[in-house]
């Protein structure tokens, strides 16, 4: 009987440390000498089947528990919410305006006019929460935060910027030197212990286009136009929705290879202020080593939320196109972008 005790234990090492050389003949030591030992046969032969398969299941066992101890648990559009603060949950609903070209309504799709959106939190002039959204995000234009009972400034940005703005504060928000299609909604909010809140936000847009048009083509040597304007701001307050900033605005646009021996649109934007209504703008085509192929410059460039300035003529060729001033528009709300054109 020891031995036998003992050719188990010796099959419980081997099995436990994977010597499954061993493990596989465990029936030799365990095979009973008389027919006394018939129980000790079966239960010997039961533990092993129980003891194999335990072995065939306990490494993917292990594998499942390593698997989900490191994954980040995916709550899809859910929010978390500790016990001491309350759901807040923005639902960017339409833009108060209308495309240029498309002529789109107001309950245009948020996707289709901006890529990302930011929703900030202030309390009492600082930062306290901050959400961002890329338009192929699961949910895009829902956002939701946690929040603590009190009051707070809520801001949701909307625009087309490579890197998110800096929002530190509420009142300077900046987008550096390109601006962006940019569309804000900021409200105070009030939220209760123990009360989830839903808000639906309807944004406008708080910034000027300028469209150079050029009715000849654009040359075989021009490889970037660069466009440096001031008298606007890249930086929006967003308590009021101007811009706070005086700012010196450089754009660059390169030129494609399919763009040259075309006539060329270029666009670009800036967040009026309160103190100035035009612009001051230089517009310079560089060749690829950084010369200038031809530059042109436009005084008194009219800025107004939601305006579109477009200069037409030819720009390339020499000598200037000539031509009365365009000064016929229309303006139906503020809300809408419009075309003031005049010819250069």
């Amino acid at each position: 009987m020891e031995s036998r005790v003992e050719s188990l234990l010796m099959w419980l090492r081997a099995a436990t440390t994977e010597n499954h050389a061993v493990a596989k003949d465990f029936p030799i030591y365990c095979q009973p000498v008389s027919k006394d030992s018939l129980s000790l046969q079966i239960e010997c032969t039961l533990l092993k089947t129980l003891l194999m398969k335990a072995l065939t299941y306990i490494p993917l066992l292990l594998m499942c528990l390593l698997f989900a101890a490191c994954q980040k648990v995916d709550l899809g559009e859910e929010t978390e919410v500790p016990e001491d603060k309350n759901l807040v949950t923005f639902k960017v609903k339409q833009f108060e305006q209308k495309d240029f070209d498309k002529a789109k309504s107001r309950a245009t799709e948020i996707s289709s006019l901006c890529k990302h959106i930011e929703l900030i939190i202030y309390k009492d002039g600082a930062r306290v929460n901050k959400v961002s959204q890329s338009a192929d995000d699961k949910g895009y234009g829902t956002l939701s935060v946690a929040l603590a009972s009190g009051t707070y400034r809520a801001v949701i940005l909307a625009h087309n910027q490579e890197k998110s703005p800096t929002t530190t504060e509420v009142s300077k928000i900046s987008f550096g030197s390109d601006v962006s299609d940019v569309f804000l909604w900021s409200q105070d909010i009030t939220v209760e212990d123990g009360k989830e809140l839903d808000v639906d936000a309807t944004m406008h847009r708080v910034v000027a286009m300028v469209r150079i048009v050029t009715t000849d083509n654009i040359p075989s040597n021009v490889a970037t136009m660069q466009f440096y304007y001031t008298g606007g701001s890249s930086t929006l307050d967003a308590l009021t929705g101007i811009g706070c900033v005086k700012s010196r605005q450089t754009v660059k646009r390169t030129v494609t290879e399919a763009m040259r021996g075309k006539p060329g649109t270029f666009e670009m934007y800036t967040i009026p202020r309160s103190d100035s209504e035009t612009l001051h703008l230089e517009v310079t085509a560089l060749d690829a080593n950084g010369n200038t192929v031809c530059a042109k410059t436009f005084e008194d460039v009219p800025v107004t939320v939601n305006r579109i300035s477009e200069y037409d003529g030819a720009l390339f060729t020499n000598g200037v196109s000539g031509g009365d001033v365009l000064s016929k528009f229309h303006l139906t709300t503020n809300d809408e972008w419009t075309t003031v054109k005049e010819t250069f």
